[in-house]
């Protein structure tokens, strides 16, 4: 029984996580990154692909919802590195209304859609060509939250006002008084 229980918490832990169903990822080309997509646009349209990144603007139209992304390599579950790296931007359309309260600049999202061709915009003076995927289903990331640490124990503040002499920096490793 307890082999059973041991193998059971393997198979739920070691397997394949994605941000998406395994049906609805059938048929995508993991090959495709918007890199490739900016040196070919017109040799992967129709190619079904899995995209992500950081969100940099929201544009709600009638009839569709435009989101803006400053593509991220993708982990293993699909989700956007949190890193600098990056190999362009792309656009991502969908038919529904996303709130761009809710979806806004600096979330992270996966989208898994159809590309349907690339659009040339400007980056400030700059021309910049766009890939754009046509999405199915669009995963949001929750946000980063940034926790910070309580006060440590040894940090007391300085008896003279707050204020620590030049002669003696002030040094939150040392534990009081700081000037032993």
């Amino acid at each position: 029984m307890r082999r059973a229980g041991l193998l059971l918490l393997a198979m739920l832990f070691g397997g394949c996580v994605t941000a998406f169903p395994d049906d609805a990822v059938r048929g995508v080309d993991r090959s495709v990154t918007v890199e490739g997509l900016r040196a070919a646009p017109a040799a992967p349209v129709g190619t079904r692909v899995i995209l992500g990144g950081e969100i940099l603007v929201t544009h709600p139209r009638i009839g569709e919802t435009e989101i803006e992304v400053l593509s991220r390599p993708l982990r293993s579950d699909d989700s956007p590195e949190r890193s600098d790296r990056s190999d362009g931007r792309f656009l991502v359309r969908t038919a529904a209304f996303l709130d761009p309260a809710v979806y806004s600049t600096g979330r992270r999202l996966s989208a898994l859609g159809t590309v349907i061709g690339d659009e040339e915009r400007k980056i400030g003076d700059l021309p910049y060509r766009y890939p754009v995927i046509r999405s199915e289903r669009i995963r949001l990331w929750p946000r980063d939250v940034v926790v910070a640490s309580p006060p440590g124990i040894y940090d007391p503040p300085w008896p003279y006002g707050g204020v620590y002499p030049p002669w003696r920096p002030y040094r939150p490793w040392r534990h009081w008084p700081y000037w032993w």
